[in-house]
């Protein structure tokens, strides 16, 4: 066998092993999008489902000022108002509590019909001063009903979407927000949690194709 053969049959070998390693990452991640799309799915809010997933507190940074213009037909249809109602916009991203908060973990848009919040003075100074999430400034008597989350295309880079998720909010049965949540890639590349959260355990995992449950 000449060198060059041994070199070649070298060249073969490290392709096969760096094609597996890479095809087991791509699994590894699909599994952990997989993973935090159901959790999203039936967290009891997207702060919580993304808190447990980073192991971090999360605060809201504004994105644009929050602005007030007049609902559209389709947006009065799922906030229950009349068409032209008065609501407030709020876009802006979640960061770390504590550390870089140019680390964008998340992108949320909120369209809010403040006057069915029931906020008190120190909760509608929260809203305005922006940096709770407002699932956590409405605390536990929100209840959130997920309409979609969907899989992202593209590529896998920190600041690049993996998951589309939207949400009404509903307090005692009538919703007083609706929110569109994009998931970036960063809080799955920087890790995935060991356990997952009660609610999500609560329900049957359905098993992939081609892998064992």
């Amino acid at each position: 066998m000449s060198l060059v053969d041994i070199d070649m049959r070298g060249n073969t070998e490290h392709a096969a092993v760096a094609a597996d390693v890479h095809e087991t990452a791509d699994e590894d991640l699909e599994d952990r999008a997989a993973r935090l799309k159901r959790m999203i799915n039936v967290a009891p809010s997207y702060t919580a489902a993304l808190s447990w997933w980073t192991g971090l507190t999360v605060r809201r940074t504004a994105r644009v000022p929050d602005t007030r213009r007049e609902a559209d037909e389709l947006e009065a249809t799922l906030l229950d108002v009349p068409p032209g109602t008065r609501v407030t916009v709020r876009d802006g991203h979640l960061v770390p509590a504590l550390g870089d908060s140019t680390v964008r973990l998340a992108a949320v848009t909120a369209l809010v019909y403040e006057s069915a919040l029931r906020l008190d003075l120190d909760g509608s100074a929260a809203l305005r001063e922006g940096s709770v999430p407002l699932g956590e400034l409405l605390g536990a008597a929100v209840h959130r009903a997920t309409q979609v989350t969907v899989r992202v295309a593209g590529p896998v880079h920190p600041d690049a979407p993996v998951l589309y998720s939207q949400a009404r909010l509903l307090l005692a049965g009538r919703p007083v927000a609706v929110v569109t949540e994009t998931t970036y890639w960063c809080p799955l590349l920087r890790r995935a949690p060991a356990t997952m959260p009660r609610y999500v355990q609560a329900d049957p995992w359905p098993t992939r194709p081609g892998r064992r449950s």
